[in-house]
């Protein structure tokens, strides 16, 4: 697969290109923290530091102005100090003189987000052809972390599929300096950082987004759960050009009982051990999604021996036979289940596993069993996917004959 860098790059030299022309800039207000760095140093790299301008804008003191310095030195880019202070006084004094009424904890904290980002369109209309970034990740978009029309605009949001994990990880391929890119990201005002506003740390907002509940604090993974949830229709508001990452997606072919334990079952010990591996990537390799695969066969179906087929009825739709195994369900990665066999006079033991995707760069697949569906579902989407990787991951499957050959020749499958 591409690396981060390498996608982000050619994703930002893309929306440049549709959305401006060779001298449109991009328009960065500059933190200090991790999140504006690798944006600023995305651009630089995508479009060359002249094409990119940065934006400090302090209110009154900014403790850690010199990181925002340091950034725009560092990346060689133009940059403005332009201080809101008297702008967020000004408004201030203004709204609390004709409401009568004090400035709220919540006023305190969205009004000077709403003044950077109108201070953003200012300097823009003022130089001219800028495109303006949101800086904004998708950690912080999960939990509702940023300002409806304040760091919440802008016009391109290259950030906002990627975790906190991911954002550090570009970083460092940029050549970022370490202790900028893993800076503890903070709001500026009250001396605390986000994670201690809200109670638990960005990794296991990470986690709990994954499905990996298990790895995290029941109490704790209840409460990041809860605000997800809550925060669901702000996050539908971000409705910005995204870049979105090369996809890495697992395929769980056919783990039904009928082939665990039921009428074609390989047998539950050496199940337990595909399953093990299987649950093992689950964890280890950030798989973007899961396709599912079942077996789905009408009580007719032309394969079973009743019918002149070669095998015995097995996972007949809406019986406990076609069932998936329960413990790979139970990772709450985002998932698609497809049904094949579902013609009765149709034999179908491999089906295209990305039906309609694009995206997807890496294609791993497990199940059941490697000889037959496992197989043949790697060859159908080989086929409609010369450019995807393909992986079968032997640990992860079962053959009914160890001893098979497989012929993979002229496609783009490998077995590991």
């Amino acid at each position: 697969m591409r690396t981060l860098k390498e996608q982000m790059v050619a994703w930002i030299k893309d929306y440049f290109a549709k959305n401006g022309d060779e001298n449109t800039k991009a328009l960065i207000g500059i933190s200090g923290g991790k999140d504006s760095t690798v944006v600023a140093a995305a651009c630089v790299a995508a479009l060359g530091k002249d094409r990119v301008v940065g934006v400090m804008m302090p209110n009154g003191v900014q403790t850690d102005i010199n990181d925002s310095k340091r950034v725009c030195e560092f990346l060689g880019i133009k940059n403005y100090e332009v201080n809101i202070k008297g702008a967020y006084d000004a408004l201030t004094q203004e709204i609390t003189a004709k409401t009568a009424g004090e400035a709220t904890p919540q006023f305190k904290t969205n009004t000077p987000s709403r003044l950077r980002m109108a201070t953003l369109y200012g300097v823009a209309a003022i130089i001219g052809n800028c495109r303006i970034s949101n800086n904004g990740n998708k950690s912080e978009r999960l939990m509702g972390y940023f300002t409806i029309w304040g760091d919440g605009a802008g016009d391109f949001a290259p950030l906002a599929n990627l975790y906190v994990s991911d954002v550090v990880r570009l970083g460092i391929e940029l050549g970022l300096p370490e202790d900028l890119v893993k800076k503890a990201p903070s709001d500026g005002m009250c001396g605390k950082t986000d994670e201690d506003n809200l109670g638990f740390t960005y990794a296991e907002v990470e986690k709990v987004a994954r499905g990996f509940f298990d790895d995290v604090n029941p109490e704790t993974a209840q409460k990041i759960q809860k605000k997800i949830n809550g925060m669901s229709w702000k996050c539908k508001l971000l409705n910005l050009p995204c870049f979105v990452p090369d996809q890495k997606v697992l395929a769980i072919v056919d783990a039904q009982k009928d082939f665990i334990d039921g009428s074609m079952g390989v047998g539950m010990e050496k199940w337990k051990k595909a399953k093990a591996a299987i649950i093992d990537l689950m964890k280890k390799e950030k798989y973007d999604s899961i396709v599912y695969t079942k077996d789905w066969h009408p009580t007719n179906h032309c394969s079973f021996k009743d019918q002149g087929g070669m095998w015995p009825s097995h996972c007949v739709a809406g019986q406990k036979g076609a069932d998936i195994d329960p413990d790979l369900l139970a990772i709450q990665i985002p998932s698609v289940t497809l049904n094949k066999g579902c013609d009765p006079n149709v034999e179908e033991y491999g089906i295209d596993v990305l039906p309609n995707v694009d995206n997807v760069k890496e294609l791993h697949l497990v199940g059941l069993c490697f000889d037959y569906c496992v197989q043949s579902c790697a060859k159908e989407t080989a086929k409609t996917h010369p450019n995807t990787k393909i992986v079968v991951k032997k640990a992860g499957t079962v053959a009914i004959d160890e001893n098979a050959k497989i012929d993979w020749e002229g496609l783009n499958v490998k077995v590991e």
